[in-house]
């Protein structure tokens, strides 16, 4: 690597406090040398990582117990995987905003939460070997790129990518800091996460997952799926209220597309009921739930059904609570969203045009017509309109279909549906 293990005092060309524009606003030939640079370090990652490694220890001793020999190879495996992940990230142009914690990082953070003093150490470690990498990096740039204009640009972006990745890291240790160490105390040795993992998945350990949570397997289970951008804290308030208004435990787990929390009630809850927790939810954005059901195989069903609901209200573009009884088949239907649009353009032909206000009238008609059993008059009275514009419209879509509606109707009702999700019109 020459020169870039050189850690001298270079001095970093934006602020600590780089805002994401810096990051996100890269010009393409710049993000391509910042990529070729990373992807040469990439090759050295465990050297530079020993390095660093080294010096955040002598910087922070309490990243190592000394009566735990373990620990140092604890932090040394955190040091890799996080020097691993801020070059991948520059090397392929992963935004620093979207990096979560690494593995090593959390088997470290797990072992010092066992500390009053833990999460300070763990940032401090953090700042530290941030720093220090950035040394490596900036003097691999220095060496390999001698244009003053084209090494700036390129530092500039790097640096404000990487800040936002120790930023974001950092952000998520802190919102867990208080469940880790609560979790710590009552002794359980994996996480929440890993525990519903396994309830979930009938991994090992699956039988008894639950019960270690406090929470009760054969009870009635409901689902919700939340956004994934939602932070721990905010989470954790919202399952709080969960408990209070349904009188129910409660247990969340995060995955990449979505937060769950699942509610287990002893009883069948009252409609009134089931109706004051959907509305203590109170997002603005999709949120998916899941079919009361019992045991754990109601769970595992809830967690299917909640993120399928959730899925569909994200392609619909809506807001709030969407149940799965309401859009079942339309998550079995779009489960290949790609497969779904085919499935719609191949079955409605011209009717599939979404810059047409004449198809998009045709399309409702249609939609109301099937939905009243093939009714002119039932289709008028929910459309408002004459039955006999009710039967110019089918005859209009029944020349461009190339057939007669009675043809092919789940195929009709199922494009139609689909349609709606996948291709909205002008008008929605």
């Amino acid at each position: 690597m020459g020169r870039a293990q050189d850690t001298g005092t270079l001095t970093p060309p934006v602020a600590l406090d780089a805002s994401v524009d810096a990051a996100t606003r890269v010009a393409p030939e710049v993000a391509a040398r910042i990529a070729e640079l990373a992807t040469e370090l990439l090759q050295h990652a465990d050297a530079i990582a020993d390095v660093v490694n080294r010096r955040a220890i002598a910087t922070e001793p309490a990243l190592v117990d000394p009566d735990d020999p373990t620990t140092a190879e604890a932090t040394l495996h955190s040091t890799q995987a996080n020097v691993g992940a801020i070059l991948a990230l520059l090397a392929y142009g992963v935004p620093g905003r979207a990096t979560m914690p690494s593995a090593g990082a959390l088997e470290l953070f797990e072992r010092l939460a066992d500390h009053e003093d833990g999460l300070t150490t763990v940032l401090r470690g953090y700042r530290i070997g941030i720093a220090e990498l950035w040394q490596v990096w900036a003097a691999h740039v220095a060496e390999h790129v001698h244009d003053a204009a084209e090494q700036h640009a390129v530092l500039a972006a790097s640096t404000a990518n990487m800040l936002q990745a120790v930023d974001r890291i950092s952000q998520e240790l802190v919102d867990s800091w208080a469940e880790t160490r609560r979790r710590r105390r009552q002794g359980l040795d994996v996480s929440p996460e890993e525990l519903v993992r396994a309830a979930l998945f009938d991994t090992a350990g699956s039988e008894d997952a639950l019960a270690r949570l406090g929470y009760p397997q054969e009870a009635l289970h409901l689902a919700f799926a939340l956004p994934p951008e939602l932070s721990e804290p905010a989470v954790r308030q919202l399952v709080s209220r969960l408990r209070v208004v349904g009188d129910a435990a409660a247990v969340s787990a995060r995955w990449d597309v979505a937060w769950v929390v699942w509610l287990a009630f002893q009883r069948p809850p009252v409609p009134s009921a089931l109706d004051a927790v959907v509305a203590a939810v109170s997002l603005e954005e999709p949120v998916g739930l899941g079919e009361l059901a019992p045991g754990i195989a109601g769970f595992r069903a809830g967690y299917r059904e909640a993120l399928d609901a959730r899925r569909i209200a994200v392609l619909r573009g809506g807001g709030g609570v969407t149940h799965h009884r309401d859009v079942a088949l339309l998550a079995v239907l779009c489960a290949d969203t790609e497969r779904a649009r085919a499935l719609a353009v191949s079955e409605l032909g011209p009717l599939a045009a979404t810059d047409d206000d004449t198809m998009e009238r045709l399309r409702e008609t249609l939609t109301a017509y099937l939905a009243c059993g093939e009714s002119h008059v039932g289709a008028a009275q929910r459309l408002f309109v004459h039955q006999k514009t009710v039967a110019y419209r089918i005859r209009q879509a029944e020349a461009l279909l190339g057939r007669r509606v009675g043809d092919r109707r789940v195929e009709l009702e199922a494009a139609l549906l689909v349609h709606r999700a996948l291709l909205p019109s002008r008008a929605s």
